[in-house]
């Protein structure tokens, strides 16, 4: 620092009080500054030396910084302000093309009064069904109480399948099929084997078998084994028609075994049958396809005691099944023939019924009913519910793709299940629906 020089101070004249006028300052002529005055401009000469914050006039002073906290929210309402200007800007001029559409309906009530028929070959006009069939089984150990000799024959449940044609096939009571082994195994009853799904899919139906032969060596336990027709010989449904094992031939015996105590066995298959029967219903339904209308009052179900199977243990394990055989219906044509009942002459178009567990359905004379062979059913369904025209959206699209907005009327004509519909087209200035389906949304409105 370099000195403070006071040679040109001129001191004070003695002997008077007149002042000299100077243009020369004393240095008693120069007030010494307050010490909050000094503490001021100290801190205006430190504020200048600060780099400027770009952020300081946003909510505050100049130059006051702001917390962590503070920046953090004024970040937020910003990145929040983009999205929401994104997300206008997306459904304003980007957003999918919106087909609104009410389908048409109509509310029904249905008499237990009124009796319709159902045929399993139905001709034009008349409403098929077709028997949806499946069975389980249920099992339980008790314990033998003596020794007898017997003679018995396996038994076991095997699945037949029709890879012949749509057609059903009836198999007469005491149908043979044929082992590899060369083994005769026999039906009971007669049964209808239904007839190949549309896709090709084989008609199956699962049935039980018993042994010509009593003895051990009628058994079979390898699962898949199959099984031919022998009576189908000669004909050309004996390449197409077979059967496989599900569950082992079971039970041939001759010789000396335990028995089992008559009254524990009949209360052991009283409480299987009762396990069975609460499984029933949820087993056929598990076993239908979505194309199918199924009622609870369509089911039957048979049962049937298997051989009881004796262990060396001096135990019995006692088998019980349920046959359950279901009547469907092919959803549309079920409710279009509500539809004809209902309106008399319905609008084209696929319908469906919107709610049928409001229905109730029971076949007249049911006790009486042989539903393998007899050729019809008839029945009653009372309850309301609403029948719903079905909108195929992917023709609509296509359809539409590519056309001028008012060709929408002249487009929903061709669809009778289309009560009224409305287009929201974007970017709002385009006339035309999208090039392609995948720009094109269709929405069905719920039920008013």
């Amino acid at each position: 620092m370099g000195r403070a020089i006071f040679d040109d101070i001129t001191p004070p004249q003695e002997g008077g009080n007149e002042s000299i006028p100077s243009n020369d300052h004393s240095i008693r002529d120069v007030a010494p500054l307050a010490t909050k005055e000094r503490e001021s401009r100290r801190a205006k000469r430190a504020e200048r030396r600060k780099i400027p914050n770009p952020l300081s006039n946003i909510g505050g002073g100049i130059g006051v910084p702001k917390s962590p906290i503070k920046r953090i929210g004024i970040w937020a309402i910003v990145i929040a302000f983009i999205i929401v200007a994104l997300s206008v800007v997306g459904f304003v001029f980007i957003g999918k093309t919106t087909i609104s559409i009410e389908p048409q309906q109509e509310n029904i009530t249905l008499s237990s009064n009124i009796v319709h028929t159902a045929y399993k070959e139905a001709q034009e006009g008349e409403l098929a069904y077709k028997i949806l069939s499946h069975s389980i089984e249920a099992t339980s150990t008790i314990e033998a109480t003596g020794k007898e000799t017997v003679q018995q024959k396996a038994s076991g449940r095997i699945v037949v399948f029709n890879n012949h044609g749509s057609a059903t096939q009836r198999l007469i009571k005491n149908t043979r099929f044929e082992a590899p082994s060369g083994e005769i195994y026999r039906v009971r009853n007669s049964l209808v084997v239904p007839g190949q799904e549309s896709d090709g899919t084989p008609g199956t139906i699962e049935v039980t078998v018993y042994a010509d032969k009593p003895g051990e060596d009628q058994n079979i336990t390898a699962l898949g084994t199959k099984f031919t027709i022998p009576g189908l010989k000669g004909d050309p449904r004996f390449d197409t028609f077979h059967a496989e094992l599900k569950s082992p031939l079971a039970g041939g015996f001759v010789g000396e075994r335990a028995i089992v105590d008559e009254d524990v066995l009949n209360a052991s298959r009283t409480n299987l049958r009762a396990q069975l029967r609460d499984q029933i219903t949820a087993a056929i339904r598990e076993r239908a396809t979505d194309s199918v209308e199924l009622f609870d009052g369509g089911i039957f179900t048979t049962f049937e005691s298997m051989e009881v199977a004796y262990a060396d243990d001096d135990t019995a394990t006692v088998r019980e099944v349920a046959q359950i055989y279901a009547v469907t219906f092919d959803k549309n044509k079920l409710a279009r023939m509500l539809a004809v009942a209902a309106i008399a002459t319905p609008e084209d178009g696929n319908i469906l019924i919107d709610s049928p567990e409001n229905l109730t359905m029971n076949i007249v004379n049911k006790d009486g009913v042989d539903i393998i062979n007899d050729a019809l059913i008839q029945f009653t369904l009372e309850g309301s519910t609403t029948l719903t025209w079905q909108v195929d959206a992917e023709s609509l699209k296509q359809d539409l793709v590519g056309k001028h907005s008012g060709a929408l009327n002249t487009i929903m004509s061709a669809y009778p299940g289309i009560k009224s519909a409305q287009a929201t087209i974007r970017p709002f200035w385009k006339s035309e629906f999208p090039s392609e389906t995948g720009g094109i949304s269709v929405e069905i409105l719920p039920k008013k």
